[in-house]
């Protein structure tokens, strides 16, 4: 008989939770919980995350061995789980906490390429409080001062060697926690974290924590010198925050318009901030080598997803190998708890990953063919595709009247929760909860749209009960003040397409998929690209992206304006045959993951424009056949067509959207956007009306396509 497969299952709960299970100790599923409740950055409650991991198996929570754990910042023993969990009384599988930095280090043990001895560095916002951490036998600078209010200082970095397949805490700085006693735009969480002050000036120059990764794409347009002052202290091999020079800054942003208005002062100390926390980075990795040389280390951490950091750490540090774990974030801190548990708690012997980041369940033909079915019975009003139409199209309001910290947050039971802001006569959509609104609207999808095509039909099903709301002076003011039922012109016809029994869509099947796709992006298509299992971290790598010819006119502006709804600023990605990578770029690095940033050769400035930086340089990702052979057949057979290897790519989402993840969403999307083509697996499917024409810009003319 058989023996039955062990699985681990590894679980986040904090922001950005995740679960991962395993099976005989390599990665079966793997899934952010945004990705399922569409809720950018959603944590805490890790039922749904967990019960796809299983419904992926096949399995229940009891066929499971154990279960490792991990809060974040607010540590192992929380119980703010927002909600039931799946461990019920009857449950008895055992769980078991580690710590947060312990479980960012596993993470990387598990799934890098070493097959010898490494160092781990981990750097992030703000770990583990001292009482609760596991792994304090290596040296902690200030232990006896820390030990009087272990509670009150939290892990900033830490420092492992792994040898013989044996983890040693080598160091571990932490911080006061001063986020309670600090104005909170002024000031980081973790005091003298590297990451906590990064979030804190995002915040600064953007209103939002979250937004910390385009604080490193807003960076290549400022000018160096306008700020001068170290942000920094580096003494002692530690890192401190100089909060002289935070109080010198006092202009926080409070809107998207506002940065724009200020867009150079707000680039000035993006190029500042991106300028001192390079420093300070490899400070922490000189001193730590200093302490216990390495030629690999391993990195993770919020932190080394600054994929410009990365680069100079490759380039300045004398390693052998780095690597760099894709989900370095707190979404990859289920895999690192999946892990401690096969390795630690059950002793076993370490599987080699395969390096794949696609960790996502897969769909099969028959889910994909009947979510293709289903869009022409589907009641047009309930669906998501409309109501986020409906709202992206609803920009604008009278400046005359005065909305300024008014948020409007709409709950739809059938679409999901938006909130909309306004701010200097513009309106700023959010997919989720992002700040405390003053207006609040409860209804279906369909009723929504209803009401805000006639007010009098609005009331009347406010009165009937099918809307529900709150505060409705507020939404009288915004209802002068918006002109809600002019943005819904564009809607009739798209319902009466869907209703009326047939699909507003061509679907095609291709004798060679990779060949039809990759004449429709020399063509000028823009191009959803779903395929297989969805990827696990912050970038879209093949699986869901969307995808276009990086030499046509207009292309940046045009995604970012018109499908992605985001700052014009905001860089894309080269996608490069790995083989290839040195035609254009300069630097021989290995980028999976997309997680370094290369330079541009001269020669190619000009016609990867849209895929590369003002200051010419690019976050590549190299394209293998080993485990993204879909992805790297198209840019075969666009190179074949067009004598160029590159492509442009970004996630398949837009704005506060979490990446797509069924095939549901990604046609909602499809249909939704201004996207001109999605291949949904095997599937090509076209807008119907759009005559084959490029939409951002023609083609390429052949006699200007350069080879190789």
């Amino acid at each position: 008989m058989k023996n039955r497969p062990i699985y681990v299952l590894g679980t986040g709960y904090s922001h950005d939770g995740s679960a991962c299970l395993l099976k005989d100790g390599k990665i079966a599923v793997a899934i952010e919980k945004e990705r399922i409740t569409r809720i950018k950055h959603d944590g805490n409650n890790d039922t749904a995350a967990i019960q796809y991991c299983l419904d992926a198996e096949g399995i229940t929570i009891h066929d499971v061995a154990l279960v490792v754990q991990n809060g974040a910042a607010a540590g192992p023993v929380t119980d703010y789980h927002e909600g039931p969990r799946l461990f019920t009384k009857d449950v008895a599988v055992p769980i078991y906490n580690i710590s947060h930095h312990l479980a960012h280090a596993y993470s990387t043990i598990g799934t890098c390429p070493f097959t010898t001895d490494f160092n781990i560095v981990v750097i992030d916002g703000s770990g583990a409080s001292f009482d609760q951490c596991m792994d304090l036998s290596g040296f902690v600078p200030d232990r006896e001062k820390i030990q009087q209010l272990p509670h009150l200082y939290y892990e900033k970095d830490s420092y492992y060697s792994y040898r013989n397949g044996k983890l040693q805490t080598v160091y571990k700085d932490f911080s006061e926690f001063g986020f309670f006693f600090r104005n909170r735009e002024k000031y980081a969480g973790n005091m003298h974290s590297i990451g906590g002050v990064y979030e804190m000036l995002s915040k600064y120059c953007f209103s939002n924590v979250e937004d910390t990764g385009k604080l490193m794409g807003l960076g290549p347009y400022g000018e160096k010198g306008r700020f001068t002052d170290p942000l920094f202290d580096l003494k002692d091999g530690r890192v401190f925050v100089n909060y002289d020079t935070l109080d010198t800054l006092n202009q926080p942003s409070r809107s998207f318009s506002n940065l724009k208005n200020n867009f150079q002062y707000y680039a000035d100390v993006a190029c500042w901030v991106q300028d001192q926390v390079e420093g300070a980075i490899l400070y922490t990795f000189r001193s730590r080598l200093e302490q216990d040389p390495a030629e690999r280390l391993t990195y993770a951490g919020g932190v080394a997803l600054n994929a410009v950091a990365n680069a100079r750490l490759l380039r300045e540090l004398d390693l052998k190998e780095l690597y760099m774990q894709p989900a370095a974030a707190d979404n990859g801190i289920a895999i690192g708890c999946a892990y401690y548990g096969w390795l630690e708690i059950l002793g076993k012997e370490n599987v080699r990953h395969n390096g794949t980041a696609f960790l996502g369940r897969p769909y099969s033909k028959d889910e994909v063919e009947s979510a293709v079915a289903d869009i022409r019975v589907h009641d047009p009003l309930e669906t998501k595709m409309l109501v986020d139409a409906y709202l992206r199209n609803i920009r604008y309001y009278n400046k005359a009247a005065d909305l300024s910290g008014v948020i409007l947050q709409l709950t739809l039971t059938d679409s999901g929760i938006y909130q909309l802001a306004f701010h200097d006569g513009e309106v700023e959509l959010h997919h989720g909860v992002k700040k405390v609104p003053s207006v609040t609207i409860t209804t279906e999808g369909r009723y929504f749209l209803q009401g805000m095509r006639n007010m009098d039909h609005f009331t009347a099903l406010a009165q009937e009960g099918k809307i529900t709301l709150s505060n409705g002076n507020d939404l009288f003011r915004i209802m002068q003040a918006v002109d809600f039922s002019a943005r819904t012109e564009g809607l009739a016809e798209m319902e009466q397409q869907l209703s009326g029994g047939s699909q507003p869509f061509v679907v095609r099947r291709a004798e060679n998929l990779a060949s039809a796709v990759a004449s429709l992006l020399a063509e000028g298509k823009v191009i959803g690209l779903y395929h297989g299992g969805a990827e696990f971290g912050p970038r879209a790598l093949g699986h869901r992206s969307i995808i276009a010819d990086p030499r046509i006119p207009g292309v940046r502006d045009y995604i970012n304006s018109r499908i992605k709804l985001r700052e014009d600023f905001r860089p894309f990605a080269p996608a490069v045959l790995e083989e290839d990578l040195l035609v254009y770029f300069k630097y021989q690095q290995d980028t999976p993951y997309m997680i370094l940033v290369n330079e541009v050769r001269d020669e190619w400035a000009a016609q990867l424009s849209s895929v590369i930086h003002r200051n010419r340089s690019a976050r590549v990702q190299t394209v293998n056949k080993v485990w993204n052979k879909s992805f790297y057949d198209i840019l075969t057979a666009f190179k074949e067509q067009t004598g160029i290897s590159v492509l442009l790519n970004t996630s398949f989402n837009r704005k506060g959207m979490p990446i797509v993840e069924t095939p549901v969403e990604a046609l909602n999307f499809f249909l939704g956007s201004e996207l001109d083509c999605l291949v949904l697996e095997d599937l090509i499917i076209l807008k119907k009306g759009t005559g084959g024409q490029a939409t951002p810009a023609t083609a390429v003319p052949q006699a200007e396509q350069a080879a190789v």
